[in-house]
């Protein structure tokens, strides 16, 4: 079994108490374990390939998930430290929700570690640091949901199923954990956070990149789509999130920080998407908050953004679910199904103001139920 299939439920804290219910309303409640089991064995039915165990489906969707959020660590952390230098002389009490706002991107500001390390009040005055301060290493080395953490996980389902990827996927990620591990990488990320950060970024791109180019593009290939796309339109949401709330609690509103300033959070949240020059052209530098959220979350062409995202999650797993059981709709297919409709017939209104908030909580938890509905459908319990 994959590594991190049985931690799903941490993935998502908001569910709490509403799991069994939503799992009730995907119809997963109601199936035994054995007959779960019986129908994930094989995730490829077709007489003419060779079948796909439902470790292997597994091991390849949590390998390309944790790739993903290795590369999204990487970046949010990078991008935040370099907008401070943008930033200046900050509030001190503004440079915390910065660094506070990342922690709540990557759902880890209510763990006890993290806790410890606010009370210590080392956000504040570490945070003129910048890119050598320890904060960047404790995201960096020491965190569970750490840049190597993700990048061990990633290579441990890689080994499990090496008969399963390429020479060249294999290589790639061998290389990038090499590169994270060893006694001085304490002192490069301290020392040379950037670098650090870039080489992480850019390994999960090459990643990606050789297993479109060398990976077949079957059901295994679209277990990787589905689960790296997954993962962005869930990471995207919650920095559109975090960076709006931080910017309207400034003052009650997004025009009240000097515009200098503002315009600097405003590409900080587009370039931690991957997304300040797709969005540059398309609106020709009009830092807008209402086109802002609607090119991340709506946009059809872009792929670093929601709908896109969701789509591109949406036709993975109808090619996987039409080789299983082409006689029935996936659970996941019909979740995303609706919620790509949803996200290409909104309107800009919907995510305006206070709607913003709702509207991102809604793709979440329609992520999360689509998550839940891919384990018990295609991996053993």
């Amino acid at each position: 079994m994959g590594c991190g299939g049985r931690a799903l439920s941490k993935e998502f804290q908001r569910l709490g108490d509403t799991n069994t219910q939503r799992l009730s309303a995907l119809g997963a409640s109601s199936q035994s374990k054995a007959e779960r089991i019986v129908q994930s064995v094989l995730v490829q039915q077709n007489t003419a390939g060779r079948p796909m165990l439902s470790r292997v489906a597994e091991a390849m969707y949590w390998m390309s998930r944790y790739v993903e959020r290795a590369e999204h660590i990487a970046r949010i952390v990078l991008i935040n430290s370099n907008m401070l230098i943008d930033l200046g002389e900050l509030a001190p009490e503004m440079q915390e929700k910065q660094w506070i706002g990342v922690l709540r991107i990557l759902r880890l500001d209510q763990r006890p570690e993290v806790q410890e390390f606010l009370l210590a009040d080392k956000v504040a005055k570490e945070s003129r640091c910048l890119l050598g301060n320890s904060f960047a290493s404790f995201m960096a080395v020491e965190s569970s949901k750490s840049i190597i953490h993700c990048v061990t996980k990633a290579r441990e389902n890689a080994r499990s199923i090496r008969e399963n990827i390429s020479a060249e996927m294999w290589e790639t990620l061998n290389t990038l954990y090499w590169n994270l591990t060893g006694d001085d990488v304490r002192y490069r990320f301290e020392e040379y956070p950037q670098e650090m950060f870039l080489s992480v970024t850019m390994g999960s791109m090459l990643f990606q990149g050789v297993a479109d180019q060398t990976l077949p593009h079957a059901q295994s290939w679209q277990f990787t789509q589905l689960a790296k796309y997954l993962e962005r339109a869930d990471m995207i949401c919650r920095i559109v999130d975090t960076n709006f709330d931080i910017l309207q609690s400034a003052d009650g509103s997004y025009s009240a920080m000097d515009t200098p300033l503002r315009n600097i959070q405003w590409m900080g949240m587009l370039r931690s998407c991957c997304s300040i020059e797709a969005y540059q052209r398309k609106h020709l530098g009009d830092l807008d908050p209402q086109k802002l959220a609607g090119f991340l979350l709506l946009d059809a062409e872009s792929p670093r953004n929601v709908r896109y995202s969701v789509n591109a999650a949406r036709t993975a797993i109808a090619g996987i679910a039409a080789s299983v059981h082409p006689q029935q709709v996936d659970q996941a297919e019909r979740i995303l199904g609706r919620l790509n409709a949803q996200l290409e017939y909104a309107e800009l209104k919907h995510i305006s103001g206070p709607a913003l908030t709702g509207f991102l909580r809604e793709i979440q938890d329609h992520l999360a139920d689509a998550s839940i509905a891919i384990e018990n459908a295609y991996f053993l319990h």
